[in-house]
C-alpha cells in the first residue's frame, strides 16, 4: 500500500467529545487540495500524526502557574455505552456542542456566565506539535510550508549559535524568502529618489552646526570617571582601564589584542568593549550593503538621572551652585567599527580598536528611543535616516551624514531642526511614548493615551489613528519587511494587541491575558518566522520569551526561559536565533525556529554568551584603587567584570523539573491503588526514577538573587546586514557595550 502523503494538505483541527476528548483530536481533511508534497518525508508521518494526541507536558508552550494537571489514564466508571452515539465536535472556546455541519459557523454568545468567552476558538490547538503545527500556522499554501520546512532543515544542525557562513552556503544565514528578489534593490532605489526629491523642495529644513571639542564635552550627559574592566578566561582574567569615550578590541577570549604581552602572538579579532560614559537606553545598527565598516548609535543618559535622589537639608539654599550645563540635553553617539573580509564568508571583526566618530547634542531632553529606518541609503556621505524619542514627547527624524572633518575624532553637531517633527498637539498631555519604521517613508508611534498613529515622514502628515489601548503604549514594533503594517503593541496594563493598519477596524485581535508591563524592548519581529517574539504575556511576572505568531496572535508558544527578569530581547533578521537580556548581567541565546517544532521528548539547548557584574566604587574596600591621589589619573566609578565560556545547558524552565516530580508523584499513588499486577509494577518504576524534592527547591531558591541595577542588560541588538548578521550588540547599565561576532564556523 503507498504511504499517506498529508504534508501539504489543507486541514482543520477539531476535538472529538468522547472518553478520551482531553487528549485524542480529530483532523478533517480538506479533499479538495490534495498534493503529494514532501516525498521523502511521507512515510514518517504515521509518527508525527500522533504527536498531537498528547497534552502539553509544560516544557515549552504553557506556564507553570496556568497548567492544568491532566492524566491520559483510564476513568473508572465509564460505562462504553454512553459513547455509542454519534460523536460531535466541541468548540473549545465557546463551551457549545457543534455537529461537523455547522463547524466552521460563528457559535452563539454564550448566555451562561460560567462560560469564558475571551478565549481562542480557532483551528490550531494548543497540543499541536510539528508537521500539525507547521501546516496549520504556515499552511495551508504548499510555497509557504516548504518555505519554513526548508529554513527549519538549514539551521537544525545550530541550536544555540548563528552559523557563520555566508548565503552561498548551504547552512548559512539567508535574506528574507518571504519577500521578492529583488525587494531590497527597489527599495535603495526608492529611498535615493526619494531623498533627491525631499532635498530639492526643501533643502534647509534640518539645520546642524559644528561644536568646538572643549564645548561639545561640556554638553553631553556623561561622567568624566573611568570604569575597570575584567575581562578573559574565567581562571586567568586581565583588568584594563577604560575612560568614556574609548574602548578596546578584544579577542575570542575576551583578551585585549593589543596587549603588550601578548601583542606579538597576533590573536584574530573577536569583538570590542567601549564605555559611552552613561547609562545606554538604546542602541542600533545603521543599515548599510558596505562591507569594510559598520556603524552603531548609541542613546544614552547620564547616571544621575536614575540615582536614588537624596533629602534635602532644610538649611540648604534653593539654588544649586554649579549648575549642570548639560541639563536637559541630550546626545546620541555614533560609533564605528572596521571589518575584515575575505570576499568569501562572513565579516570578521577586526583588530583595529572601535571609534568615536559623532556626537550629536540637542536640547529637546533625554533620547528614550532610537531606530535606524531599515532601508539603506547608500551613499559616501550618509549613515542612514534615524527616528529618535525624545524627552519632550516628539518623535523626530534626523538625518546622519558624516561629518566634513575625519582629522578630529569625535566631531560635535548641535541640532537645530530636525528633518521632520511628529507629535499629537491637538489633544492635551498626549506625549509619544514609542515608535517604530514601517517603512522608508512610514512612522508609527504609540501614544500616552494608548492609541497608536501612522505618520508619513514627507510631507510630514497624520495619517491614521487607532485607539489601540486605553492606558499608554510602552512598546511598539512592525512585521517589516514582510508584514509591514502589521503593528503589535504592548502596554503598561492591558492585554498585547496586534492591528493591521491596512484594515484596522477589522484586522484587530489581542492575547487574551491581561498583564502590567513597565519594560520596554521586550518585543521584536523575526522574519524567518513570521511573527513576534516577546515576554510571554501573563498576569503573574515570569521570566519566559514566547513566539506569537501574526496569523494565531492569540496563541502563544515558549521558546526561551531565563533564571531572572528579562529586560531585553531581539532577533536577527536573517536567521531565527533569539537573544535575551537579564537583570543579572545574563545574555542568553537559542534557536527559536527550532524550539517552535521540537518533539515532545527532544531535548534542546540554549548558552549563556556571557555575564556582566558590576560593583560601583563606593562598595569598594580597597581605597587605594580609585586613583584620587595622583590628579593625571581619573578617579573610578566602579568595576565591570564580563564572564563567558560558558557550556549550552537544557532549554527549559528551571520550574518544569519540579512540576514533572510532582507529577510523577501523583501517578505513583494512582498506580498504587491499581489491583493488577501490571499497575504495581508500573509504581514502582516511578519510584525507582525520582528525584528529590528538597534539592529541587533548593536549586529554585539559589535563583531567586538582588543585583546591582547597574548590573543589568539595558538593550541589545543583532545586526541586520547581511554579511555582519553574526554581530551583537550588548549595552550594560553601567555605560560598556560589548560588541562580539556570534557566528559559530
Amino acid at each position: 500500500m503507498p504511504p499517506r502523503r498529508t504534508r501539504g494538505v489543507r486541514k482543520s483541527y477539531a476535538e472529538i467529545v468522547g472518553p478520551d476528548s482531553d487528549n485524542e483530536s480529530g483532523f478533517v481533511p480538506d479533499n479538495e487540495s490534495e498534493d503529494g508534497d514532501f516525498d521523502e518525508q511521507a512515510a514518517s508521518q504515521r509518527g508525527h500524526s500522533n504527536q498531537g494526541e498528547d497534552d502539553d507536558d509544560g516544557d515549552d508552550d504553557v506556564l507553570p502557574s496556568s497548567e492544568d494537571d491532566s492524566d491520559d489514564g483510564d476513568k473508572p466508571g465509564m460505562d462504553d455505552s454512553l459513547t455509542s452515539g454519534p460523536k460531535k465536535i466541541r468548540n473549545a472556546g465557546a463551551g457549545i456542542p457543534q455537529s461537523r455541519r455547522n463547524f466552521h459557523e460563528i457559535p452563539h454568545y454564550p448566555l451562561e456566565t460560567r462560560i469564558v468567552t475571551r478565549v481562542y476558538a480557532g483551528p490550531l490547538r494548543r497540543y499541536a506539535r510539528y508537521s500539525a503545527l507547521r501546516d496549520c500556522m504556515y499552511g495551508p499554501e504548499y510555497h509557504r510550508v516548504k518555505i519554513i520546512w526548508d529554513l527549519e532543515k538549514r539551521w537544525q544542525a545550530f541550536s544555540v549559535l548563528p552559523p557563520g557562513f555566508p548565503p552561498s552556503h548551504p547552512q548559512g544565514v539567508a535574506p528574507s524568502p518571504w519577500v521578492p528578489l529583488e525587494f531590497e534593490d527597489t527599495q535603495e532605489t526608492r529611498a535615493m529618489k526619494w531623498l533627491a526629491e525631499f532635498q530639492a523642495n526643501k533643502p534647509d529644513n534640518q539645520r546642524i552646526r559644528l561644536i568646538p571639542n572643549k564645548h561639545g564635552q561640556r554638553l553631553v550627559p556623561q561622567t568624566n570617571d573611568d570604569i575597570l574592566f575584567l575581562s578573559g578566561p574565567f581562571d586567568r582574567q586581565r583588568q584594563y582601564r577604560i575612560s568614556p569615550g574609548t574602548g578596546i578590541s578584544l579577542s575570542f577570549s575576551g583578551v585585549w589584542i593589543d596587549e603588550p604581552e601578548i601583542q606579538d602572538q597576533k590573536l584574530p579579532g573577536g569583538g570590542w568593549a567601549f564605555d559611552v560614559g552613561g547609562i545606554p537606553l538604546a542602541i542600533g545598527w545603521a543599515p548599510s550593503n558596505k562591507k569594510n565598516v559598520q556603524i552603531l548609535a548609541v542613546a544614552s543618559v547620564p547616571f544621575s538621572d536614575q540615582d536614588m535622589p537624596l533629602p534635602k537639608d532644610k538649611n540648604s539654599k534653593g539654588k544649586e551652585e554649579n549648575p549642570d550645563p548639560s541639563a536637559g540635553v541630550g546626545a546620541i553617539q555614533f560609533w564605528e567599527f572596521a571589518a575584515d573580509c575575505d570576499g568569501e564568508g562572513l565579516a570578521s571583526a577586526s583588530r583595529s580598536p572601535p571609534v568615536h566618530v559623532l556626537t550629536r547634542c540637542f536640547d529637546w531632553g533625554r533620547p528614550k528611543r532610537l531606530q535606524w529606518c531599515p532601508v539603506p541609503f547608500e551613499s559616501e556621505d550618509r549613515y542612514g535616516m534615524l527616528a529618535v524619542l525624545c524627552g519632550d514627547g516628539i518623535a523626530r527624524v534626523f538625518d546622519v551624514k558624516k561629518p566634513a572633518d575625519q582629522t578630529t575624532k569625535p566631531v560635535y553637531e548641535w541640532m537645530e531642526s530636525p528633518l521632520a517633527e511628529m507629535s499629537i498637539t491637538a489633544d492635551y498631555s498626549v506625549n509619544v511614548t514609542c515608535l517604530a519604521w514601517v517603512n522608508l517613508n512610514r512612522l508609527v508611534l504609540g501614544h500616552k493615551d494608548g492609541s497608536i498613529t501612522l505618520w508619513s515622514v514627507y510631507p510630514c502628515k497624520l495619517l491614521q489613528r487607532v485607539a489601540a489601548h486605553t492606558t499608554h503604549v510602552i512598546d511598539i514594533c512592525t512585521g517589516y519587511p514582510s508584514n509591514p503594517y502589521i503593528v503589535a503593541t504592548v502596554p503598561v496594563g492591558g492585554c498585547v494587541t496586534i492591528t493591521d493598519l491596512s484594515q484596522p477596524s477589522s484586522e484587530f485581535t489581542y492575547f487574551p491575558v491581561p498583564a502590567i508591563n513597565f519594560q520596554p524592548n521586550l518585543i521584536c519581529w523575526s522574519e524567518p518566522m513570521q511573527g513576534f517574539m516577546a515576554l510571554y504575556p501573563s498576569s503573574t511576572p515570569n521570566t519566559t520569551v514566547a513566539f506569537l505568531h501574526h496569523r494565531f496572535f492569540c496563541q502563544a508558544r515558549s521558546i526561551c526561559t531565563g533564571p531572572n527578569a528579562v529586560t531585553c530581547i531581539t532577533t536577527g533578521s536573517t536567521h531565527p536565533f533569539l537573544l535575551t537580556g537579564g537583570a543579572d548581567g545574563s545574555v542568553y541565546s537559542c534557536n527559536g525556529l527550532q524550539k517552535l517544532f521540537k518533539q515532545k521528548a527532544e531535548p534542546l539547548n540554549k548558552i549563556k554568551v556571557m555575564e556582566h557584574e558590576y560593583k560601583p566604587s563606593s562598595d569598594w574596600n580597597n581605597r587605594d584603587m580609585l586613583g584620587n591621589d595622583n590628579e593625571d589619573t581619573p578617579s573610578l566609578r566602579g568595576a565591570s567584570r564580563i564572564l563567558q565560556g560558558f557550556l549550552p545547558e537544557i532549554n527549559d524552565d528551571p520550574r518544569t523539573e519540579r512540576r514533572k516530580e510532582l507529577d510523577r508523584k501523583k501517578k505513583i499513588e494512582r498506580h498504587k491503588k491499581a489491583k493488577t499486577k501490571k499497575g504495581r509494577k508500573r509504581a514502582a518504576e516511578l519510584a525507582a526514577g525520582g528525584a528529590d524534592m528538597d534539592e529541587l527547591d533548593d536549586r529554585l531558591n539559589s535563583l531567586i538573587a538582588t543585583h546591582e541595577p547597574l548590573t543589568r542588560v539595558t538593550s541589545i541588538a543583532w545586526n541586520p546586514n547581511l554579511m555582519f548578521s553574526c554581530w551583537a550588540a550588548c549595552a550594560m547599565g553601567s555605560g560598556l557595550v560589548r560588541v562580539v561576532d556570534l557566528g559559530a564556523r
